[in-house]
């Protein structure tokens, strides 16, 4: 099968969504040929690490737009890749295969980054069977949590109002009638793609577990003095770390460490924070830990807390589950939809004060019991396990094959039997 894919972002060498693309093209291309449509700034690192590991099913199309057209420059740190860039870019990317399928005939054309619900994919007009997904961004942030966004609020707010407009926006009903498959990484963005159309998305994870953070088997450890507690991310609003920070001052006979491993404009603030609450002399800000050093990190500590008040999911957590790490987490959005609970605790979101005190009774039941932790870790582990990128091109390669029989049965005359919501 000839298979386009469209992610903006693709490298072997980054994380987020880069990652994402990378993975589906690479998984992919060992059942199909694959083109990847994509923006050239890590070419470079693509082309190398093809050199190192020839692919001969793998081919990369670079577009890129008009300098005079485009406000993002990539060699400038400080310039960003926003929505102007995008829909220009987008647009170069639909020209670029109506060019490319009459030179090789596509069967199927998959959309993977950017993967926002936001920001509607256009290559539906090409009249090919069109999968888009998984995609998220239909999530909000719970307004009596805004304290902890402080200044950054009104943004929030102006964010959230958007996302409840996006339904009625006409390129997003277009683009959910015209596709064949809808992959969303969470409810809250299922349910607004169904609200915008004649659509049954299928439920799906937005990461893969790769090789190198998988463990063999779940780690043991005993004999801790102090447990290790993870979070990863980037230091902003919306990642709720002062969540987590009020929640381990609470957490009085049970000796651990906190581990913060990212960086932002937060950091700052936020060391503040652990001082001020208590548990400054407990917590160690690492600032951003290089991507191949991670899967030690992650095995190094006894649990993973993750306390984003908006995610789609969250790779890292998924990266921790591999580890064999109990996770601990809000109960909402993706990690909600996903996270088995044998695997971890996760906590109601509610209000401030009672969702940080049983976040708080969570970290404590679960670095207070061995058997516990062991129990949970396996589970995770076993999820994990379930989600590699390998068994994720297995199953969309299952989902090309039905989209394609259900197009030439519609080609034949007859109607394809509805797809039913499904989590994976």
């Amino acid at each position: 099968m000839n298979v386009l894919l469209v992610g903006h972002a693709c490298s072997p060498r980054r994380g987020s969504e880069l990652a994402g693309t990378w993975n589906w093209a690479w998984h992919l291309s060992q059942r199909h040929q694959v083109w990847v449509i994509t923006h050239p700034q890590e070419r470079e690192a693509i082309e190398g690490f093809v050199r190192e590991h020839p692919n001969g099913n793998l081919h990369f199309v670079w577009v890129t737009v008009p300098a005079w057209l485009d406000p993002w420059r990539p060699s400038d740190p400080t310039s960003h890749v926003g929505l102007r860039h995008y829909m220009l870019w987008q647009r170069a990317a639909l020209r670029q295969a109506v060019r490319l399928d009459c030179q090789i005939g596509i069967d199927i054309v998959h959309h993977v980054s950017w993967g926002t619900v936001s920001e509607p994919p256009l290559l539906w007009r090409l009249g090919i069977p069109f999968v888009w997904g998984p995609v998220g961004g239909g999530q909000t942030a719970p307004s009596p949590f805004r304290r902890y966004f402080g200044s950054a609020w009104r943004a929030e707010l102006i964010r959230s109002v958007r996302v409840r407009l996006v339904p009625y926006r006409p390129t997003l009903r277009n683009a959910v009638r015209k596709t064949a498959l809808t992959l969303a990484t969470n409810h809250e963005t299922a349910n607004l793609l169904q609200r915008a159309g004649p659509c049954k998305p299928r439920l799906f994870l937005d990461s893969g577990t790769l090789r190198e953070f998988l463990s063999k088997d779940p780690p043991e450890k005993r004999g801790r003095r102090e447990f290790v507690l993870l979070w990863v991310g980037r230091l902003q609003p919306l990642k709720g770390l002062p969540l987590g920070l009020e929640a381990l001052a609470q957490v009085k006979q049970i000796p651990f460490r906190l581990l913060v491993a990212g960086s932002g404009p937060l950091q700052q603030e936020w060391e503040s924070l652990a001082g001020r609450v208590g548990v400054g002399d407990r917590t160690t800000f690492m600032g951003q830990v290089p991507y191949d050093q991670m899967p030690a990190l992650y095995r190094s500590a006894d649990a993973f807390l993750f306390t984003s008040l908006r995610d789609s999911f969250g790779s890292q957590v998924l990266e921790a589950m591999a580890a064999g790490l109990p996770i601990v987490t809000l109960n909402h959005q993706g990690v909600g939809a996903f996270v088995p609970s044998e695997a971890g605790i996760k906590v109601p979101v509610t209000n401030p004060q009672e969702t940080v005190s049983t976040l708080g009774q969570a970290i404590g039941v679960v670095l207070s019991s061995e058997e516990l932790r062991a129990r949970m870790g396996r589970a995770a582990w076993e999820f994990a396990a379930t989600q590699t990128w390998e068994r994720r091109a297995e199953k969309m390669s299952e989902w090309y094959a039905e989209v394609v029989r259900n197009k030439e049965r519609k080609s034949n005359g007859f109607d394809s039997p509805p797809s039913s919501s499904t989590i994976s």
